[in-house]
């Protein structure tokens, strides 16, 4: 199938990760056919197994062990072919791949989210579209299959979805008096007011009422684009909130910090562990963060945890003013591999309903097909939060300079959090970064 890409210009939803600049590759190597991909049947020919390499980055510490028992069962499954699982650190995935794709030694199958338009554009990702039928397709929304496209060929098939909430600790709101989750910005400043306390009267701050993590590009943009801006520009070259909205946005932001107090210090930790566990011990009341942290958190905590959806921001269309990040991440085949058709056989068993609840429902995270969620989590109050941002699957574009987007996000959040620029000042500069990198 080929279809046509849309631009999604609907903010509602975007992943964390990191893209990259990669060698060239002729843009011939996308469009060959899988039987001139396939020629080469040594292996085949010989008896020996096809060996395949899958290499994904980790969303959980029990990562291997996971993907260990599902691709033992699909090589049980397809004898003749087995699968080796390699587990790329986040902060190197991007360098590490596009060296390999460079070097004509790409993984045969890979796990893909913003960086992957680039990857395409060189030639290095396979169309999917002689593979992937009706059938198959049918489960998707059409959002997710657009969001996984590149000039109109499916370059992926989505597997993973997830969205944002506000976990909180339940008794630090109900010993605070806050008898009802924040809807609203002005409520989210009241409610972090209340549970902000000097706890033993020593003149100092030791309860607050927020945190957010400074590596989590994201959280911080949902009141930029809640504010009415946009995250790209209409070439996917910039930012797209170099503007009035964002500066109020940022401003939001800024008063968390400053004016109100109400946000953890960045000088209270060095490390992510020194951070998080001012919430698992009950000194922070409120954690925007990706829904997948909500099993994170259980097992390093016994708080009385809860979830509501982001507040709204002042925006007058319901798309920005209810921004929350989210995203999909999609299984890709090189267009380097020898062997597309066993790669296929992989991709489409594990991105069956049955088996990719197997690794969805262990990390915490949701499917692009309804179907499969329909199996997961019933019962389960804070997925259910996340549950109903699923159902409204929408998804930012991707774009080349994501991974220049995600490091300067970091900047801005830093300069601004720490009082060392203004919010217009931080977004002029990141405007100007990004100009440099895109040359627009």
């Amino acid at each position: 199938m080929r279809r046509k890409i849309a631009m999604l210009l609907c903010a509602s939803m975007a992943i964390g990760l990191l893209a990259g600049c990669g060698g060239s590759s002729e843009e011939s190597k996308a469009s060959e056919s899988k039987e001139e991909k396939g020629a080469d049947t040594s292996d085949k020919d010989s008896g020996e197994k096809v060996k395949l390499t899958f290499w994904k980055s980790p969303h959980s510490d029990r990562e291997d062990d996971i993907w260990a028992g599902m691709i033992e069962d699909f090589n049980k499954e397809n004898p003749d072919i087995e699968v080796e699982f390699l587990n790329v650190a986040w902060d190197s995935v991007v360098e590490k791949e596009t060296a390999a794709f460079s070097a004509g030694s790409g993984p045969d199958i890979s796990f893909q989210t913003e960086q992957f338009p680039l990857y395409a554009k060189n030639g290095y990702l396979l169309s999917l579209d002689d593979y992937a039928d009706e059938k198959k397709l049918s489960g998707y929304p059409e959002s997710a299959l657009e969001y996984c496209s590149h000039d109109g060929k499916l370059m992926g098939i989505p597997f993973v979805a997830l969205n944002s909430v506000m976990f909180y600790n339940k008794d630090m709101f109900e010993e605070a008096g806050v008898t009802k989750v924040p809807e609203t910005w002005e409520e989210l400043r009241e409610a972090a007011k209340k549970l902000t306390q000097d706890k033993d009267g020593d003149g100092e701050t030791d309860q607050w009422g927020m945190m957010y993590e400074m590596d989590d590009y994201w959280q911080p943009l949902s009141y930029i684009i809640q504010a009415g801006a946009d995250m790209w520009n209409k070439n996917l070259t910039n930012i797209g909130f170099n503007n009035e909205q964002g500066v109020e946005g940022l401003t939001f932001f800024d008063q968390l910090y400053h004016e109100d107090q109400v946000v953890l210090p960045l000088e209270k930790y060095t490390n992510k562990d020194e951070e998080r566990s001012y919430f698992y011990n009950g000194q922070v009341a409120m954690f925007p963060q990706q829904i997948h942290y909500t099993n994170i958190i259980k097992e390093a905590s016994d708080i009385n945890l809860g979830a509501f959806a982001l507040p709204a921001g002042p925006a007058s269309d319901e798309e920005h003013a209810k921004w929350n990040f989210a995203n999909i991440g999609m299984l890709s085949i090189s267009s380097q591999t020898k062997y597309p058709d066993e790669a296929w056989k992989f991709v489409e068993y594990i991105t069956r309903p049955e088996v990719e609840k197997i690794y969805l429902s262990e990390v915490g995270f949701f499917s692009p097909q309804l179907a499969t969620n329909d199996m997961m989590y019933e019962g389960d109050e804070i997925m259910a939060v996340a549950a109903e941002g699923i159902k409204k699957l929408q998804v930012s574009p991707a774009s080349d300079y994501a991974n220049a987007m995600l490091q300067n996000l970091k900047i801005m959040y830093e300069n601004v959090a720490r009082g060392e620029k203004s919010p217009a000042d931080s977004i002029q500069a990141m405007y100007d970064s990004m100009k440099a990198i895109s040359g627009e």
